[in-house]
């Protein structure tokens, strides 16, 4: 897998630049790739619903209590953020991370033996049915699920009446690679499409007479990601190309 350092190098090379040995960073020009290395990666996980990306995620709920944070420091047993989505189960088999026609969100009540997915509505819906209810009480068996800005909430109905326990499948991007951890973080998704996106874009920065022609860098970017993505395509998945 390719750490933080590996891609800046890459980028770097393809630039004509001496590559960098440090473990951090805080010189101007490679802080500026690492940006562009990070719009890059955020851009490449937004392609495509990545396998590395998916995850089952846990989450406990208390009596009494209608909403919950999806946090470690909350009430998950991982982190969320913005980003992060849930994924649905599409009719004809598979996961995506898009609320299509006939798809079932992945959130499933695991707490006894009469396992059930529940059914989401919109925030609205949910606050509209706690503030009209007479603050029933029971086995939850509506969701509805957002973000805060920083990490994602989730609201249930009813209002459990004991502890329970939800499984959520989720598509969780990783957090920004950081210019003080360039060889012990490596990155989640496949390297070369982040990589030859972000020398595409410092490529365009520099002036493209200093470097390799933009068109060849956005082409073999653009390359990358749907070799990449084609990897991990199966037959339910052509639903679409990456942009």
């Amino acid at each position: 897998m390719a750490s933080t350092q590996d891609i800046l190098n890459k980028v770097l090379v393809g630039l004509r630049q001496t590559q960098i040995t440090e473990t951090s960073t805080t010189d101007a020009y490679e802080l500026l790739l690492l940006q562009f290395v990070n719009e890059a990666k955020e851009e490449i996980e937004e392609s495509w619903d990545w396998y590395a990306l998916r995850s089952t995620l846990t989450v406990t709920l208390a009596a009494s209590t209608a909403e919950y944070t999806l946090t470690s420091a909350g009430d998950a047993d991982d982190d969320t953020t913005e980003r992060t989505k849930l994924l649905y189960e599409r009719s004809g088999g598979g996961e995506t991370s898009s609320r299509t026609f006939g798809s079932h969100p992945q959130v499933f009540d695991v707490t006894d033996s009469t396992e059930h997915r529940l059914r989401e509505i919109t925030q609205e819906a949910m606050e509209r049915i706690h503030l009209t209810d007479d603050d029933d009480t029971g086995e939850p068996t509506y969701f509805a699920i957002y973000s805060d800005g920083t990490s994602q909430k989730i609201k249930v109905y009813p209002i459990p009446t004991k502890v329970r326990t939800l499984k959520l499948r989720i598509l969780n991007p990783q957090a920004e690679l950081a210019s003080t951890s360039l060889t012990s973080t490596t990155l989640t998704v496949p390297y070369r499409p982040v990589w030859t996106r972000a020398l595409f874009k410092a490529n365009e920065e520099r002036g493209s007479e200093l470097a390799r022609p933009g068109g060849s860098n956005e082409k073999a970017a653009q390359d990358a990601l749907s070799v990449a993505i084609s990897r991990e395509q199966r037959q339910e998945d052509y639903t679409g190309l990456p942009e």
